[in-house]
């Protein structure tokens, strides 16, 4: 019980920076202090009259994927980096995995879990566009080749001071908030109404972002929602009143960069194109180590020595490449594969299991979950970001309890992970 607590305290604690806030727990490494106490308490072996339980397989996938990471190391371009910052990236994005499969245990467990991690990501766009509305505060810009040959520059709004967070990043934590909440608030008249307070202002933060990928992903949110809804008819006239209303009213700026999506005279027009040949050449570096990559962490190091840039791919798969060769690139997307199979097979079992809903809920968000960070992968890094382990062990858990629900120890499926 008291891993399981540290282990929310840790969730607010990584997703609202607590260490960079309050530099006192900075100083002594709050997180880490936490990371080791919860493995002390949650990771020791215990005595159990019952049988143990298979590892599922997607824990065998991220074991797969871990095992590769370590044995490619002596393989890689920078092997001191990989040691030095990889791996404790690494590490600390796959404990959101660990974790969540050890000490979610129960229906009343996950549902507390979800509301830490939903109120803390809300926090973070709120924060920032709390500042925007009362400071005028954008924390981020973008810069596009005007027809004179120089560059203009436009105020995108990225994470507060104190959320190091760019302003796509902002835009998939807007979209993470609206998923989650729509399938797991709106059950109870308390849960819609802290549903429809969030909604407008997180598309609000989200067109201030300025983020292409954002607003398309809302798009797929939105066709989401609308095939789960009842009320498709009036779904649909709200949007394009929002639509009819708020596209006029967006500044000169954010409509071009908008509009750049599809109009290639567009002044941000520049920025898709320039995305896309840096996707190129993010590949291009990848070729030249096509087997086992620079190392875990090194795809800034790789672009900076090889391409003159200095910053990650922005691709998921271009950064998978250039960190773990392209025989990595296909252990992860197994990963990927293994996580997306477990979504869709099992949300049957999930609606019989749970009689007030929990389980077909939580399928739902994770599956749309699962769209978004699909999509954003295309335009974003994130081999050592939260997000893939985090969806991984929420949907581990969820098939889990599902299992439990309505099998005998005996019968327990595979899906279940050694307890």
């Amino acid at each position: 019980m008291a891993a399981y607590y540290l282990y929310l305290c840790f969730v607010a604690s990584w997703f609202l920076h607590l260490g960079t806030r309050i530099p006192a727990l900075g100083s002594i490494h709050f997180d880490l202090i936490l990371v080791i106490a919860i493995a002390a308490l949650a990771l020791v072996p215990r005595s159990s009259s019952g049988p143990s339980r298979p590892l599922s397989p997607i824990a065998w996938a991220l074991i797969a994927l871990t095992t590769y990471c370590l044995v490619a190391i002596p393989f890689v371009q920078w092997p001191g980096s990989v040691v030095k910052y990889g791996l404790e990236k690494y590490v600390k994005a796959v404990v959101f995995y660990v974790f969540t499969v050890r000490l979610v245990t129960t229906e009343h467990r996950l549902r507390r879990l979800l509301l830490v991690f939903v109120a803390s990501q809300s926090f973070r766009f709120l924060e920032p566009l709390y500042l925007h509305v009362t400071a005028a505060y954008w924390g981020d810009k973008a810069s596009m080749v005007v027809a004179t040959g120089g560059y203009d520059f436009m105020n995108r709004l990225s994470g507060a001071p104190g959320d190091t967070i760019n302003p796509n990043g902002l835009a998939f934590v807007v979209l993470t908030v609206i998923a989650f909440t729509h399938f797991l608030w709106t059950g109870n008249w308390l849960g819609r109404i802290g549903y429809l307070l969030l909604l407008p202002l997180g598309v609000y933060a989200l067109v201030l972002t300025g983020s292409r990928s954002g607003l398309l992903t809302m798009g797929i949110v939105f066709v989401a929602i609308w095939l789960k809804s009842r009320r498709k008819a009036l779904l649909a006239i709200l949007a394009i009143a929002v639509v009819l209303w708020a596209t006029p009213r967006l500044s000169s700026d954010l409509a071009d960069r908008y509009r750049s999506v599809v109009d290639p005279t567009a002044r941000n027009a520049g920025t898709v194109s320039g995305r896309i040949e840096g996707v190129k050449r993010n590949f291009e570096v990848a070729l030249r180590r096509p087997f086992f990559g620079y190392g875990l962490g090194t795809s800034l190091e790789a672009n900076y020595n090889f391409d003159a840039t200095a910053m990650p791919a922005h691709d998921l798969y271009a950064e998978v490449a250039q960190e773990l060769g392209f025989l990595g690139l296909g252990v992860f997307l197994y990963f990927l594969w293994v996580v997306g199979r477990d979504l869709w097979k099992h949300q049957g079992l999930w609606g019989l299991a749970s009689a007030a809903g929990t389980l077909t809920r939580t399928g739902d968000a994770l599956r749309l979950f699962m769209v978004m960070n699909l999509v954003f992968s295309l335009a974003s890094y994130g081999l050592t970001g939260y997000s893939w382990y985090l969806l991984a062990g929420l949907s581990e858990v969820v098939t889990r309890l599902a299992c439990e629900r309505h099998t005998t120890p005996e019968q327990l499926s595979p899906l279940a992970v050694t307890a």
